[in-house]
């Protein structure tokens, strides 16, 4: 299919604050608090790269442009949208999307609110960019799914790069050409493995980290005036050949303009990988059944998940996770922890106070089944099975929380912000913040709401 880059280019040029219906706006403000909530999530778990990254960065120096987050130090707008980015994902608890099958806030929010501060930009300039930025996103990298994944790319990198290019540039005010451009110039960096679900999975933000900075730097490049390949994406060097074997076109360009994908992207209630949620729900709701019916959870004798491949193929592998980094990427470590505590929050990773919980990991059998993943009608679900000494008991989640069709509201984010900042900044001022992100005028200058 020819002329891709050149749709994507003019729909994100032409986009205007107008367009944008008033559920898409408000849907905005709250992916920007939950960006925040995962930003402290993430400052408070992933140590192991926090501690190394940041004085890494501070030593690099350069021009004091933009805030990084939980420092008193500003950086040049590209290393501290990098920054922020790693923050934002280190808990994995920031939002994403199914059909695209990965993250969009943590780098997008990160690169724009960098940008924006060294621009004065406005609040209505900033929200039309990060509505641009996650449809170019969800419909470049859903369009490459699942071939994509199974290829072995993390989508969040690779498509993080096109989708920050794609913001910036519209938050640069840039045209038709220059969108273009700077979409162009992140085509040719993208760059993830989905490896780093495996092991090393502290370094994972890395990924959508270079996206952020891959993205906003072509951005400025492209403002300069600097020309880039043309067909980026389509060419059979491009970007969807690399990545992909075919492009699911509807994906691609169906309501583009129209639709907005931010509307039917997610929000996330645990501090894991996506793939786990589902598990964690019937979990949870399993337990509460067999409680009040009087199952004692020393009953249980058998628990079988039947899920999709691609889920155990994410994570199903890890069965006694060692630390948090693999404790969110754990469907048996999910489970065990959502059965036995009644909870899975930031204080259920420290995997050492939860040894006890390792009995339940032998009942536990992981059951492949596609028809329990369907993308285009939202279902990426698991259904659980236990068996205990006094009955058998079993709860079919097709649609974890979070999701369009089962969206998170303002309290239910006030709450996953409480948790995330832990002792970090007072009640008074988290509440503060989301009521000034909540009256928010379009015309009004933007500012980072936590400094």
């Amino acid at each position: 299919m020819q002329d891709i880059t050149s749709k994507l280019s003019r729909y994100v040029a032409d986009l205007k604050y107008e367009h944008l219906p008033d559920s898409v706006i408000e849907q905005t403000k709250l992916f920007i608090a939950d960006y925040y909530a995962a930003c402290f999530a993430g400052y408070r778990i992933n140590k192991p790269l926090n501690d190394v990254m940041l004085p890494l960065l501070l030593e690099m120096g350069g021009k004091s442009e933009s805030t990084v987050l939980f420092s008193k130090e500003k950086l040049p707008a590209a290393n501290a949208a990098f920054m922020n980015t790693v923050y934002a994902h280190g808990a994995d608890m920031d939002d994403g999307n199914r059909k695209s099958a990965g993250h969009i806030g943590a780098h997008v929010m990160s690169a724009v609110f960098a940008l924006a501060e060294v621009l004065n930009s406005t609040w209505g300039e900033v929200i039309t960019a990060i509505v641009a930025g996650y449809d170019v996103f969800n419909r470049v990298a859903g369009a490459a799914q699942p071939d994509l994944y199974n290829k072995g790319f993390h989508s969040t990198g690779v498509g993080g790069s096109l989708a920050c290019a794609a913001a910036c540039a519209k938050l640069l005010n840039l045209d038709h050409e220059g969108v273009y451009n700077a979409i162009s110039l992140s085509a040719i960096q993208s760059s993830g493995l989905i490896i780093i679900d495996e092991s090393g999975q502290c370094c994972k933000p890395i990924n959508p980290a270079n996206g952020a900075r891959t993205g906003l730097l072509s951005a400025k490049l492209a403002q300069a005036g600097l020309v880039s390949s043309r067909n980026p994406l389509e060419s059979k060097k491009g970007w969807f050949n690399a990545f992909g074997n075919e492009i699911d076109e509807e994906t691609l360009f169906d309501g583009l303009g129209e639709t907005f994908t931010i509307s039917e992207s997610y929000l996330k209630l645990y501090p894991a990988c996506r793939h786990t949620h589902c598990c964690i729900d019937g979990a949870l709701e399993l337990r509460s059944r067999l409680l009040k019916e009087g199952v004692e959870l020393s009953d249980i004798e058998k628990i079988t998940i039947t899920i999709y491949p691609s889920a155990i193929k994410s994570a199903g592998n890890i069965l006694y996770p060692k630390n948090a980094d693999e404790a969110k990427f754990s469907i048996h470590y999910a489970v065990a922890v959502a059965l036995s505590k009644g909870a899975f929050g930031l204080e259920e990773l420290d995997v050492a106070s939860c040894q006890s919980v390792n009995e339940f990991v032998p009942k536990i059998e992981l059951v492949p089944d596609a028809s329990f993943e369907n993308r285009k009608e939202g279902i990426r679900g698991a259904k659980l099975h236990i068996g205990t000494s006094k009955g058998e008991f079993e709860e079919t989640v097709l649609i974890p929380k979070g999701e369009a069709k089962k969206p998170l509201l303002w309290d239910d984010i006030e709450v996953k912000l409480r948790q995330c900042v832990g002792d970090l900044c007072d009640i008074d001022l988290q509440k503060a913040a989301i009521d000034t992100l909540k009256k928010t005028e379009p015309q009004a200058q933007f500012s980072m709401l936590f400094k």
